[in-house]
């Protein structure tokens, strides 16, 4: 008898409450008959499972039933606690760090891997992320609490607000922390750059959360319209521009030239910033325009302060 099918069972039964012996039989690729054959030894072991005949019907357990012990494999422990240390530097209120040693007492003594083969760190190499923990801790708390929020609020054009939110979710994408919830001011879902989030207060307002709210769908859009870009540069541009944009992007003929197609919002003109004169935009011509503006308005800024 194969423990992970049985297993697989009573997680389905448990998950679903009613499961019909057919679908149990093609999920788990075995026979129907062998699918009785495992209820029964379910059964045997003690979980109260029961069934109903017709259309309808199928194996079912009491709402009432709860497993008294979670069985992992190891790769599935693994992985847990990978998630774990994941994020065990962003929040302090030690859950993480509890639920690691539980999962560590799950393991009954097993070598703890010194090297794990995968290490995600939400950190910044220059550690401004630490500077977001204050805010990073009083959103997670008002988002426990379904506590609406007053926030002192700059958008990426410059223009600061007061605003009430109703925070739902923390999300990080691409190292970047974005706070999930409804804009009291707009009456919409919106993605709220906790970077850009200050002077955070709790209200005495509880609110109710909303079905239509969707963060995978908000993180999903693109941040500005997508542009084909064409880039040249300097040798020693080469690690930074394909870390970025890919190695499948650049081509080498007389001199280095990169082809993608990226998000046009202002992230992209710093970027290119970034790179000082290593890098030269070729197309399209409003793009370098656009650089060649901010650099301008850099450079202006820069010597009045010696004037």
């Amino acid at each position: 008898m194969n423990i992970s099918v049985l297993y697989g069972i009573l997680i389905m039964l448990i998950s679903n409450r009613r499961v019909r012996r057919d679908e149990l039989a093609a999920h788990f690729e075995v026979s129907p008959r062998t699918v009785q054959r495992y209820v029964d030894e379910l059964i045997a072991g003690g979980v109260p499972i029961d069934a109903i005949a017709g259309k309808h019907g199928g194996y079912f357990i009491s709402d009432s039933y709860k497993m008294p012990y979670l069985l992992f494999t190891p790769d599935e422990l693994g992985r847990l606690k990978m998630c774990l240390t994941a994020f065990g530097g962003t929040f302090k209120d030690g859950v993480t760090e509890r639920v690691y040693d539980k999962l560590t007492a799950l393991e009954n003594g097993a070598p703890v891997c010194q090297s794990p083969p995968l290490v995600i760190d939400s950190d910044a190499w220059n550690g401004c992320a630490g500077s977001l923990q204050s805010r990073l801790d009083a959103v997670q708390t008002a988002i426990s609490d379904n506590r609406a929020l007053m926030v002192n609020y700059t958008d990426k054009n410059g223009r600061s607000s007061r605003r009430k939110i109703d925070p739902y979710t923390l999300a990080l994408k691409e190292g970047v922390w974005y706070v999930y919830g409804r804009c009291h001011i707009h009456n919409d879902f919106r993605l709220f750059r906790l970077a850009r989030m200050k002077g955070i207060e709790f209200t005495e307002e509880i609110f109710a959360r909303r079905p239509d709210a969707d963060v995978r769908s908000a993180l999903s859009v693109s941040l500005g319209d997508r542009i084909n870009i064409e880039l040249e540069f300097d040798e020693s541009a080469l690690a930074g521009i394909e870390e970025w944009l890919g190695a499948e992007s650049v081509r080498r003929s007389n001199k280095l030239v990169c082809r993608a197609i990226v998000g046009d919002g202002d992230d992209l003109v710093r970027k290119i910033l970034s790179f000082g004169t290593r890098v030269r935009v070729s197309a399209p011509r409003r793009l370098a325009e656009r650089v060649n503006e901010v650099a301008e308005e850099i450079a202006a800024q820069n010597r009045k302060n010696f004037i």
